[in-house]
């Protein structure tokens, strides 16, 4: 139970703290309805104005969202990737950042990991690659979906090399890159987009035969030079050269 004795904000960073912390380990799930007011009340021993200022905090970091009407109540909401990155994409425009400057930092995240996962894999997670390459190979005349597989495989290679922290980090960068690149098929002439998709989906092929093979260097050096051909076919469309407002 959380202390009567406090109040104000005080009292109801305290509040969203204990049930933040619930909604963290999983012992309220996503969907899950908040008991109703009263009970929260008497459970948590602070007063309403308290309780629903705490409330205010968990909806403005998205862990709750509020629903009214008959079926309304507080639902639980899990923390998602995607709202860090829009958190941070704010911080980044904010800093005058350009989409060139995020692919850099995307090619010093998943450069590492590429590596890792040359050192260290298993049958299973080449299966999955190869699986990916093949799915690519299978939309080659479809660059809109390639383009989305290909996300996809940045994603995948990301997972296997197995560090949760640089996952979620190279997940908050890849939201902004998407973004970035959905605006550089929208502005770019459809004829170019093939070839230019094509040659990425040819070298992910060649970065899985090279963790395959377990050459790190040359798997990280690859994949690094990749992100960054990729970076320069958005500048050269105008769009890395922008404040970095993709999400907008």
């Amino acid at each position: 139970m959380v202390s009567t004795e406090r109040s104000g904000p005080k009292a109801a960073d305290v509040v969203a703290a204990a049930l933040r912390r619930q909604i963290i380990l999983g012992e309220l799930s996503e969907g899950e309805s908040f008991p109703p007011e009263g009970e929260l009340l008497a459970d948590l021993g602070v007063s309403k104005p308290t309780l629903r200022q705490a409330i205010r905090i968990l909806e403005s970091e998205s862990l709750v969202s509020v629903r009214r009407g008959p079926r309304g109540g507080i639902h639980v909401s899990v923390p998602r990737v995607e709202t860090a990155a829009g958190y941070a994409a704010t911080v980044l425009e904010y800093r005058r950042t350009t989409t060139a400057d995020l692919f850099e930092a995307a090619a010093a995240l998943e450069g590492p990991c590429v590596a890792m996962l040359a050192r260290s894999h298993t049958a299973d997670q080449l299966h999955r690659l190869r699986a990916a390459v093949v799915a690519e190979a299978d939309a080659a005349d479809d660059p809109q979906r390639l383009v989305l597989l290909e996300s996809d495989f940045h994603r995948l290679l990301i997972e296997c090399a197995g560090n949760t922290t640089l996952r979620v980090l190279s997940e908050m960068v890849r939201v902004v890159i998407d973004a970035a690149t959905r605006r550089y098929m929208s502005v770019t002439r459809p004829a170019v987009h093939g070839p230019a998709v094509a040659a990425g989906a040819r070298t992910h092929r060649r970065v899985v035969d090279l963790i395959e093979r377990g050459d790190a260097e040359a798997a990280e050096t690859l994949w690094r030079k990749h992100i960054r051909e990729t970076a320069a076919q958005v500048r050269r469309s105008g769009v890395a050269e922008k404040v970095l407002d993709v999400l907008g």
